[in-house]
């Protein structure tokens, strides 16, 4: 059984799609990585160890910056890019028998190059846009819209109820039902999987020497907002600020903003931390709201208090808090007084935040094994189909 799994040299998508790679390779199967490159991305040497045996294919290149840009320029753009030829030929050389496409609108030309290849296609989510009703997601429309006439014009089908891609095969959303609850978009095939970021290796692993200097007598507070939003100084300094005004202990991602920060000694930094393993020390979350970040600090039982910064940020946001599993602040009303009052209201027990996160804990499970035997068993059917 061959399969190959198509996505961005982003972290945010790396992180979760490496273990799927792994889990599908541990099955039995051949695994081709289709990778485009993102804003100039590449895959680095750590990364490609954790991938063992699989293949490495680079298919072509996308841009970030159009996402934030005029949404008129966004349907042009995508029936002018290269991607969607550039994916249909990798799939006919790698010849697999599924591919699993990471849906996201800045994949949406090689969504076309899946549905122009013939080869069986299914999709997979690194946000929880793919069940977010859309009424959640009003500052995303006309992008959406651009995206959606797209798709369907070149036969992919399209979710107006969410506003996102849909395969007709295979629909995979790596979360549970605790935190997306009702409010989810699942009744059109969309199977739940469980939360990305279980143990094993993802080749992005760090260590940090500074966790040794936590204070086991005070609450641990992290900051992070990632890799790619986190270069919003003045924003940053006041949120660690003013979560050390609560008088807890503050540890920072702070990537090249260190000195610029300025921040006083007692605040640990450092340019990337090992994000699993601080969670499970930390009593509050400050995140950006990214979904690797949001699943890893549910899985740590760590209460959060989000800001989210751009694209699907605001939908985990939502989600959080409908949950009970944090709280959100808009960029524009973050205040030091605004942040100390949300960490001190997650750090209250009797609020219930941690309860919550670890009355879920059972629903975790492994999202990567999940979707992989979900695609094992997709291929198997269909190859006992095409036997018939």
């Amino acid at each position: 059984m061959r399969v190959a799994l198509l996505t961005t040299t982003q972290h945010g998508h790396l992180n979760p799609y490496v273990p799927v790679v792994n889990a599908l390779q541990s099955a039995g199967g051949e695994v081709a990585l289709l990778l485009l490159s993102a804003d100039g991305g590449s895959l680095d040497e750590q990364r490609r160890q954790a991938l063992g045996k699989a293949e490495v294919h680079p298919v072509g290149q996308v841009e970030m910056a159009p996402w934030s840009d005029d949404p008129a320029k966004i349907g042009p753009m995508l029936r002018s890019s290269p991607v969607a030829d550039q994916t249909a030929d990798a799939l006919r050389a790698t010849e697999p028998d599924f591919v699993l496409v990471d849906s996201l609108p800045v994949t949406a030309s090689a969504m076309v190059g899946a549905e122009a290849s013939g080869v069986p296609y299914g999709m997979i989510w690194a946000n929880l846009g793919g069940v977010c009703p859309r009424e959640h997601r009003r500052g995303r429309w006309p992008y959406d819209e651009q995206v959606g006439d797209y798709l369907t014009s070149h036969g992919v089908s399209w979710s107006t109820r969410t506003h996102s891609a849909r395969s007709p095969i295979l629909n995979v959303m790596p979360t549970i039902p605790a935190l997306v609850g009702e409010d989810a978009v699942t009744d059109d095939g969309v199977r739940l999987v469980g939360l990305p970021g279980a143990a094993g290796i993802r080749g992005d692993e760090v260590s940090f020497s500074g966790l040794d200097r936590i204070d086991p007598d005070r609450p641990l507070v992290y900051v992070s907002f990632g890799t790619i939003f986190y270069r919003r100084p003045e924003l940053l300094r006041t949120v660690i600020m003013g979560a050390a005004a609560t008088g807890a202990q503050v540890i920072a991602a702070v990537g090249d903003l260190a000195e610029e920060l300025a921040l006083p000694d007692e605040v640990l930094t450092a340019p990337y931390l090992p994000q699993r393993e601080v969670l499970e020390r930390a009593d509050v979350f400050v995140t950006h709201g990214g979904y690797n970040s949001v699943a890893e600090s549910i899985r740590a039982a760590t209460p959060m208090l989000v800001i989210p910064l751009a694209v699907d940020q605001p939908i985990q946001a939502y989600f959080v808090g409908s949950a009970g599993f944090g709280t959100a602040l808009e960029p524009a009303g973050v205040t030091g007084e605004a942040v100390a009052g949300a960490v001190a209201d997650l750090l209250d027990p009797a609020r219930g935040y941690r309860a919550r996160l670890r009355a879920a804990q059972p629903e975790c499970g492994d999202a990567a094994a999940q979707a992989a035997e979900l695609v094992i068993g997709t291929v198997e059917t269909l190859q006992r189909q095409g036997e018939q």
